[in-house]
């Protein structure tokens, strides 16, 4: 079964993991043109990284802008990141994917990483050897923002599947 999971930041991503041997497959980062998502170009390119397989199910990171702690964004940007949230989560319901919403703090905590977002390439890199070309940061191919958005995404997608396995052996994700 193919799985996804999605980082809904501007430099975010939507990786797709084969659920049985844990190899990310595809990711996709989220087109941007003027600070403006391309909604329908993620679309396009969610399904062709497909190949016409299906996705058994998408974990989206949970955004919440206006949570307490000292980092808070502005409005226009919190309405960015609500539209690009709520993007992945129209494309999967039109698609039929199954979707779970899941906190950072969960996820993370799973991995145990703190909230430093570097740190998710670390792990990444760890749990996902064979496929940290995909995030590793390259003048012209891939900025450090990006990389750690990928990361995520496919640690999202990693946590995912590491939680239905829990839940298929009887055992509290």
């Amino acid at each position: 079964m193919i799985v996804a999971g999605a980082d809904p930041g501007a430099d975010g991503a939507v990786a797709f993991l084969d659920a049985e041997t844990t190899r990310v497959l595809a990711i996709v980062d989220m087109p941007m043109a003027a600070g403006e998502l391309m909604v329908r170009d993620l679309a396009s390119e969610l399904l062709a990284a497909l190949d016409e397989r299906r996705c058994g199910h998408v974990w989206i990171e949970r955004q919440a802008p206006w949570a307490g702690g000292e980092r808070r964004i502005g409005a226009s940007s919190a309405f960015a990141l609500g539209q690009r949230y709520m993007a992945i989560k129209a494309i999967a319901a039109c698609h039929g994917w199954p979707i779970e919403i899941v906190s950072a703090a969960k996820w993370k905590r799973h991995f145990s990483i703190a909230a430093d977002k570097a740190l998710a390439l670390d792990c990444a890199g760890r749990l996902l050897p064979e496929d940290s070309g995909l995030w590793t940061a390259r003048r012209g191919y891939c900025t450090r923002a990006r990389a750690i958005g990928r990361a995520e995404a496919a640690l999202i997608g990693l946590y995912g599947i590491r939680s239905v396995n829990a839940i298929a052996r009887g055992k509290a994700a």
